[in-house]
Order: structure tokens, then sequence, then C-alpha cells
């Protein structure tokens, strides 16, 4: 490989949430933390190299997305998925959670509803709450280890008329689904039909493991007039710490609503560095995203074998994209409490309560194999010692 994707990267005292988030018997210890969605792997070298050469200038002033930037986003969109942006779409907003709760000022009022399908990922819910909207769940089909859209309650729940907007995943953390352009297509067509405004989080959408291709919302022409795309350099290429996302919205009334509440949020500019970042990421950084799939992916194949053949009473969702992967341990029995205490303690695991993701999720756990594989290899064999102990 041209890149190096083995290095354990000392991220103590960097001020990580991953690292300083991790249980107490676990800080210091060495371990590396398999929670927050970031990588333990280094940025591309050649946007190391641009936000160097952005700190030698020394001046840090306003940013913001002209020229150069918006050329390299709009040419990556179009050779990455076959989207053609027009740069009217453009609102730059600090992060995309950031953006969902803009999108809901923007679009409800308070008491209105909001929509999600879950198990999903957590700040879905505080966007929601956090603005006094009401949630209203459709829950994901399990089958297998697979999950699925329930359509028909998808359908019954957005014919209400209080439900005003809903927030999708796509691809979808922590379950992995990339949603064809069928299934993608039909929520269209209910949200289009029942007047629902669909916001997209498609922060995941260049990691793709498995054998489906992303569908960008807006390239499905139901949506297209209904929408708001919000993409970033964040997972990626692990330039999450710079804060910045790009945001689309291809109707002009829903921009204009969407931007001046993002204005009213103080939302403007493009950081600094982020500016640099981008360039430099979306002109030169396929080769190395190319080599960091095919890092992702054997990581994956790691875990399903290490799982079938050591711990076969667990099971792993079958990730098509992301490079988070959904592990049920409901055979085990626990309480999701039980369950954290145990993979901290006994595992010595730092990783996510599936849980936290809703209900639905309780039993599971979320890895991220963002990692070195040595590390994988490392925490799975102190996953099975534990197991073997409490049998």
């Amino acid at each position: 490989m041209k890149y190096d994707f083995t290095t354990i990267i000392d991220r103590s005292n960097t001020g990580a949430f991953k690292y300083d988030f991790m249980p107490e018997p676990l800080k210091g210890s060495g371990i590396v933390p398999m929670t927050v969605a970031d990588m333990e792997f280094s940025a591309p070298p050649q946007v190391n190299e641009a936000v160097i050469r952005a700190a030698k200038h020394g001046c840090y002033g306003y940013t913001g997305p002209q020229g150069e930037y918006l050329e390299a986003v709009k040419r990556w969109q179009k050779t990455r998925h076959g989207w053609d942006i027009d740069e009217d779409w453009y609102v730059v907003t600090n992060g995309i959670v950031q953006a969902l709760g803009i999108a809901v000022r923007a679009f409800t009022e308070p008491g209105d509803r909001v929509l999600i399908m879950t198990p999903v990922y957590h700040p879905f819910y505080g966007a929601v709450k956090d603005n006094g909207r009401e949630l209203i769940e459709s829950p994901l089909i399990e089958r297998c280890g697979r999950y699925e859209i329930n359509f028909e309650d998808l359908e019954a729940k957005a014919a209400d008329p209080s439900v005003r907007l809903m927030l999708l995943c796509s691809p979808h953390n922590p379950i992995g689904r990339v949603w064809t352009r069928g299934e993608l297509a039909r929520i269209a067509d209910i949200c289009l039909k029942n007047g629902v405004i669909v916001v997209s989080d498609e922060i995941h959408n260049d990691l793709i493991v498995g054998d489906k291709e992303h569908t960008v919302f807006a390239n499905i022409a139901e949506a297209k007039d209904n929408c708001v795309v919000c993409t970033a350099i964040s997972k990626t290429f692990n330039l999450a710490g710079l804060s910045c996302s790009n945001i689309f919205v291809p109707n002009g009334e829903l921009r204009k609503k969407f931007s001046e509440q993002a204005h009213r949020d103080g939302c403007g500019c493009v950081p600094y560095i982020a500016r640099f970042a981008t360039i430099a990421a979306y002109n030169e950084g396929a080769e190395w995203l190319d080599e960091l799939l095919s890092v992702v992916r054997a990581n994956f194949a790691l875990l399903y074998g290490f799982i079938e053949e050591r711990l076969p009473e667990f099971t792993v969702t079958r990730a098509e994209g992301t490079y988070l992967a959904w592990i049920d341990m409901r055979a085990l029995g626990m309480g999701h409490e039980e369950l954290n205490a145990f993979m901290a303690e006994k595992a010595l695991i730092a990783d996510n309560d599936g849980f936290m993701f809703g209900p639905a999720g309780d039993g599971f756990r979320r890895w991220n194999l963002a990692l070195p594989q040595s590390e994988l290899v490392s925490a799975l064999n102190r996953l099975e010692i534990a197991v073997k102990e409490i049998k």
C-alpha cells in the first residue's frame, strides 16, 4: 500500500472526545477505543501538507467557499456520485448535526412532528426534542441481521398532517445500510405526497464497503425540490475536527428558509483551515480513500470471520456502508447497563452502547472499525476471553 494504515497514533492529551470519554477503567490504559466515529488514521498526506501551507500563511481571517473550494466540491460529487450541483444551492454550516437543528427550526414550528427511522444516529433524537418538536419513530424491520424499511408504517406516519419533516440517514448509521435507489424513490414519493420535507444526512456517502452504490437523495426526481442534502469531508478523510459541512438545497424557497435560519444561528464562514483541507482532499484524496476502503473492508471481513468461528452466539449485520459495525450481543442476556460494565471491565473494550441509538438497539454494540487491524484483533481476543469466563 502507498499509505500508512497500520501505525498506531498516540492521541492522548489532544482533547479527543474518543479518549476523554473512555470508561474510567480504560482511561490511560493504551487501549484504542472504538467509539466516536472518527478514524485512528492520519488524514491524507496531501491534506496535511495543504493545512501546513495554509497555517504558514499566518492570516486566519473570515473565509468563504468561493472559487476553487466549490469547484472541488462540485467535481467530487460529479465524479464520485454522478451528482451535478448548482453553486446556488450551497449553504455552509459548521457540522451536519448543526444543520439538522437548523432544518428543524427552519421548516417546523414548536409542537410539529419530525419523523425518523430507528435505530439511528443519536443526535437525530436531540435535533428534534431539544427544539421542542415531537419525535415520531418508524422502526426498521430486522430480518436475520439485515434491516429493511417498514414502508407501510412509514407511509401511515408521514400521512399525519402534523408531521412536517423527516430526517433520513443515508447511508444509515449504525446499521450500515446503503439504501437502494428504489427505496429512496419510495421515501421521496411518500414524503412529497404528504408534504413532508426530507433532510438527508449523507455524511457517510463516500464510505461504501459493500456492493451497493450510494444514491444522492436529490438525484431522485421526486426528491429534488423537497429536500436538503447534507455532506461533509469529515468522515471520508478524518477531518471532523475542522467543523465544516457542505449543505445543498435545490429548492429556492426551502433554501431561503434554511439560509435565513443558518444566518440567525451564526453560520456564514468556511473555517479557514477547512477551506484548504477540502480543496486538497477532493482534488488529491481519491487514491487515499480507495486504500482506506480496502482496509475497512478487510477489518469487516476479519470481524465477520472471527464472530462466526469463535463467538457464534453473536451476529454482525453485514455493512454496506460506513466503517461502523453493528453487533448483536443479546445472547448474553444482559441489559444495556450490565452490558456496558461487562464490555469496559471484563472485555476491556471501549465501544458504543446500542441503546444510545434507540431502544431497538438494546443488546447491540457499535464498533468503529477505522483503526489498525492489530487493534481490532486485540479487541476480539479480549472479548472472546471475557465471554468464555462468564460461561
